[in-house]
């Protein structure tokens, strides 16, 4: 997959998942509640399989991770409000990662560099202001607020990337950041 259709791939998985967040918060998250569930109950089966049918010493790693998810569904169910809040921050940054690429795209450009530091700050901030000041709904559930406008603000941004690359233009290598920063010479030293 070539870098526009990449960031607009990306860029319109992260707008629908922002609007969604913002627009029906509580169907959303009981969607991915029944997603983990699933995926932990699918694991455990799967890992019993595996601890039961495969030979001595691999047995004991797949039971011991069976166990784990024994524990975690346990504790999701014990502690539901924090495997909640846990759950859904890990989807944030996931779906936030999605959008690395944009950005690692933007800050190789000098022109999106700016775009991206200025006016996604900015657009976030104002957007989040705007909501919790005039729109009482989603006042009641700040994270999924927060999480759903950098989510849809990031996601726009990185669609405009997209669309504004020249097709089959490859993704560039991330920069290396402590080199950027200055701390470690760009070119190893010799003895």
């Amino acid at each position: 997959m070539d870098a526009k259709l990449s960031c607009l791939v990306k860029g319109l998985i992260s707008v629908i998942f922002g609007g969604l967040a913002l627009i029906i918060p509580d169907p959303l998250m009981g969607l991915f509640l029944r997603i983990f569930w699933f995926l932990v109950i699918a694991g455990i089966i799967i890992f019993g399989f595996l601890a039961i049918t495969s030979p001595g010493e691999e047995s004991l790693f797949w039971f011991i991770l069976s166990f784990a998810l024994i524990i975690i569904g346990i504790g999701s169910v014990v502690f539901s409000d924090l495997t909640r809040i846990i759950f859904l921050l890990a989807i944030a940054v996931l779906a936030l990662y999605s959008t690395y690429t944009g950005i690692a795209v933007a800050l190789t450009r000098p022109g999106e560099k700016y775009f991206l530091v200025g006016g996604v700050v900015v657009a976030v901030i104002v957007l989040l202001g705007l909501f919790f000041w005039y729109v009482a709904p989603l006042q009641e559930n700040p994270v999924m607020t927060i999480i759903g406008t950098v989510l849809l603000v990031f996601g726009f941004f990185v669609v405009i990337l997209g669309l504004r690359m020249r097709e089959g233009e490859n993704i560039p290598a991330p920069p290396n950041l402590p080199h950027l920063i200055g701390y470690l010479p760009s070119k190893p030293r010799d003895k």
